[in-house]
Order: C-alpha cells, then sequence, then structure tokens
C-alpha cells in the first residue's frame, strides 16, 4: 500500500468524522440541555471538529512540534482579547444580572453632562 493511499483512507475518515460532528451539531441544537449547556456543547463539538482539520487538512500532525507553537499563539492571544473583554460586555446588558449574552442597552448612559433641555415651542 503507498503512502499516497494511507492519507487518503486518513482522509476520507477525516471528512467521515466531520460529517458525524456536523450531524451531532444539528442533533444538539434540537436538546435543551439550559442556556449554558448548550452553548458549552456546541463549543466543544465546534473545538474538536476545527482540531481535526487543523491536524489532518492542514497537516498540522504531520510537521515539526515547533509550528504548533506558531499556531497557536495567535489562538492564545485571541482569548485573551475575548476573555479581556468578557468583564465589559456582561456589564453593558439589560439585565445587569451577570448574563455575558443578553442584549446591550440601546444607549450605554454616560456620567457627564446631562442632555440639553428641549426648547420652548413658540406659537
Amino acid at each position: 500500500m503507498s503512502a499516497a493511499a494511507d492519507h487518503g483512507k486518513t482522509y476520507v475518515n477525516v471528512l467521515a468524522a466531520l460529517a458525524v460532528g456536523t450531524a451531532l451539531t444539528v442533533g444538539a441544537s434540537r436538546i435543551d440541555l439550559g442556556h449554558w449547556g448548550n452553548i458549552l456543547l456546541g463549543l466543544l463539538i465546534a473545538t474538536i471538529k476545527a482540531s481535526l482539520v487543523v491536524m489532518f487538512f492542514m497537516h498540522l500532525k504531520y510537521e515539526q512540534r515547533w509550528w504548533a507553537g506558531i499556531v497557536l499563539f495567535p489562538v492564545l492571544l485571541v482569548l485573551i482579547i475575548i476573555g479581556s473583554n468578557l468583564a465589559d460586555t456582561g456589564l453593558n446588558g439589560k439585565n445587569r444580572d451577570g448574563d455575558l449574552l443578553s442584549e446591550p442597552l440601546p444607549v450605554i448612559p454616560h456620567a457627564g453632562h446631562a442632555a440639553p433641555a428641549a426648547a420652548p415651542a413658540h406659537h
């Protein structure tokens, strides 16, 4: 068996795993696990699928280990940026009860000058 045929079989297996992951995502969307349960399950499935793509289709699995650091460093930076904004996002929700995913206020009130008073109507 040639090396090309071996990789072909691997690609087909990864494709099948991605198809199963997609079916799991659709199935999970129809199950009520609670607000955070659905989010965490969706993120878990998406992370596994993304890892398969990066490892096999982008050939990171077959590269030298230092390449993993080059690829994962920007991912770490993105996670730091998102994590540093979570507190601000949580403070701008409608209910202000710590729900990070609630809709923001239409206008964020600011301290300082009040809006000018409406001018009296002239008759």
